[in-house]
């Protein structure tokens, strides 16, 4: 990189110069993350469009639908792999886009430039370290805004359209039911703000971690696995973000599931209120069961389950949790960078 360029960048105005620095500094990187992110959005586009087509071919060949088993065409006898690429293929990917952003997008922002000691330049100009360091983080976290919108767009398209497909009538909403889970809740963060947050997050993670250890390699490792370790983590904490809904009846058939709805458990209910997803009762004749469970204080069955207008209040509620994690990250990485030195 030109010295003399960038002092004059500087010169000329700090808070652009250092805007345009950090563009050029990973530009490599930036480039190859809105390319990649623009060919999947182009797949998505492309798989939205077989998504539909499998389906409704499905309706015109199985009007029956597969679930009464129906003779029909051997296409009716398997999963479409449309179907299958969208709720069972794209996971993986998904999944791991926030450990691959946070290890090769954010954990070399920092550590790479510390490792070049390009730093050095930037800091005796008239520019604070805080300046530079919120320059890096703004830049690179645009482009992982914009990376995100072109990946969570098309995977938003797909969960719109199959959860309204599932609630249509005739036999194209009987071919969504049949061809596609009952519920869709793994969407989640991969689709509107809470996807865009969980690639910030990841991207603040790395960049912290890149800033504490100043070593790229290692900077690398270090941060997918933490990157990683919070997606595990976040996972286990959705389920308890939103109290569930809770379906009792008084007879030994299990309540009817919410079409689109996230279902947790089901079981028994006692008299006192309380619930096991387990009966005591063993196996046994119908008059053996039912002095089983009359003994046993059994007085009815339960479901339970997130109901599908909860879905976007979750969203919202996990995209705020990861923002706000992310402002810290951040935060922690302006402090440190002031009392850092300068070798």
């Amino acid at each position: 990189m030109n010295v003399r360029i960038v002092i004059r960048r500087l010169a000329v105005g700090p808070a652009a110069g250092l805007a345009w620095l950090a563009w050029r500094q990973h530009r490599v990187a930036h480039w190859t993350a809105l390319a990649l992110a623009a060919l999947a959005a182009i797949w998505g586009v492309w798989q939205h469009g077989q998504l539909v087509g499998v389906v409704e071919s499905w309706a015109t060949n199985c009007p029956h639908g597969r679930a009464l088993g129906a003779e029909g065409p051997s296409v009716c006898d398997s999963t479409p792999r449309a179907v299958s690429t969208v709720m069972t293929a794209a996971a993986a990917p998904l999944r791991f886009l926030p450990v691959a952003v946070g290890a090769l997008l954010g954990a070399p922002l920092f550590a790479q430039t510390l490792k070049d000691r390009t730093h050095r330049l930037v800091w005796t100009q008239s520019v604070s370290r805080r300046q530079w360091a919120a320059a890096k983080l703004c830049v690179t976290g645009a482009v992982t805004v914009v990376a995100a919108l072109l990946i969570t767009a098309p995977v938003t398209w797909w969960w719109s359209t199959i959860r309204h497909g599932r609630t249509t009538t005739g036999r194209l909403g009987t071919a969504w039911r049949d061809t596609t889970p009952q519920s869709d809740w793994s969407y989640l963060p991969y689709t509107g703000p809470a996807g865009i947050a969980h690639l910030l997050l990841a991207l603040a993670t790395g960049a912290a971690v890149g800033l504490l250890m100043r070593r790229v390699l290692a900077a690398v490792a270090v941060s997918a696995a933490v990157t990683l370790a919070l997606q595990t983590g976040l996972e286990k904490l959705r389920p308890h973000l939103l109290t569930p809904t809770v379906r009792r009846t008084d007879g030994d058939a299990f309540p009817d599931r919410t079409l689109n709805a996230w279902h947790f458990d089901q079981g028994y209910t006692h008299a006192d209120g309380s619930l096991t997803t387990t009966s005591p009762c063993p196996p046994s004749t119908w008059e053996a069961l039912q002095r089983c469970e009359h003994t046993r204080h059994i007085t009815g069955t339960y479901s339970r389950d997130l109901d599908p207008q909860q879905f976007l209040p979750l969203q919202w509620i996990e995209t705020g949790i990861c923002l706000t994690a992310t402002a810290l990250l951040a935060a922690l990485c302006l402090v440190h960078v002031r009392r850092m030195s300068a070798r």
